[in-house]
């Protein structure tokens, strides 16, 4: 029993690695502008096609796959806002950006399908099916690769949040534009900024999730709603909050689809969602404004 728990707990960390990587781009966006990008999911999707050709491209170097999806999502939120979202921003509406990332959700979407066909792509990298067994556990080096990935993508985004100049001014932005401003920092270069690293993430995270996903036109779809229910339940642009409760929700999948029904997954999990909604609205770590990038 003890091995069975000990591996669902992996499989929950692992599953829970990809849902704060999903999430996190969510976060980034939400507590610098205060907006939901409906996009993120295709561009997730994206980043998963990407490094599936890429990595045949390079004679199945999944790691050029990886890096190929980081600098694609990276360049479409680069292009994305400087085309559509910033000069909508300069209108002063909020509702305009917010209907305009539908529309690039759309688009993406019929883009993809029109280019890449309804048909699943079977995505199997090199480490797919190369299994480490230690003391009744199984892992994948895929599975390995995701941890590694994941751990590593957290840790560099919150240092770069928390210790660098570039980092502190984003946060400055986020509490007060007009004074970050005043004090020569420059907020459009900043929210471009942070569509950038989080559409870099969105690709990173495509790349992590193509080889675990049937991979289609649709597959960012099936775990961005998720990622959205992470967001909320972790506090809406709460870095920290969006890591913990992301690994709340994996472990939550993993230990229901062992021990009650796996059809329950998705009935538990919102749920939780429900609960943090009726007892705590502001999510799990509720911070002042200033602490929540």
């Amino acid at each position: 029993m003890l091995t069975v728990i000990l591996q669902q707990g992996i499989n929950g960390v692992i599953v829970g690695s990809l849902y704060v990587l999903v999430a996190l781009g969510l976060t980034l966006i939400y507590g610098v502008l205060v907006q939901i990008n409906f996009a993120h999911a295709d561009i997730v999707t994206l980043g998963a096609f990407t490094a599936y050709f890429a990595t045949h491209l390079f004679s199945g170097n999944y790691f050029a796959g990886i890096a190929a999806a980081l600098v694609v999502g990276g360049v479409l939120g680069w292009l994305v806002n400087a085309v559509i979202f910033a000069p909508l921003r300069e209108r002063g509406s909020e509702l305009l950006p917010l209907i305009a990332t539908i529309g690039v959700s759309i688009t993406l979407q019929n883009a993809m399908l029109v280019l890449l066909g309804p048909i699943p792509y079977a995505f199997d990298t090199p480490y797919s099916n190369n299994v480490i067994r230690f003391s009744g556990i199984f892992l994948t080096v895929q599975s390995v690769l995701i941890i590694v990935m994941s751990t590593f993508a957290i840790g560099m985004l919150y240092a770069f949040m928390k210790f660098t100049f570039l980092g502190k001014a984003l946060r400055a932005v986020s509490q007060d534009r007009e004074t970050a401003a005043l004090m020569g920092i420059n907020p459009n270069q900043l929210i471009m900024l942070t569509f950038v690293i989080a559409s870099a993430l969105a690709g990173i995270s495509g790349a992590m999730l193509g080889p675990v996903l049937v991979l289609t036109p649709f597959a960012g779809t099936t775990v961005i709603v998720k990622a959205f229910a992470i967001v909320i339940i972790g506090g809406f642009g709460n870095v920290e909050g969006t890591i913990i409760a992301g690994l709340i929700v994996g472990l939550i999948e993993s230990y229901t689809t062992q021990f009650l029904d796996p059809g329950l997954i998705d009935i538990v999990v919102f749920a939780l969602l429900l609960l943090t909604l009726a007892v705590r609205p502001t999510g799990l770590i509720a911070e002042k404004r200033e602490e929540n990038v």
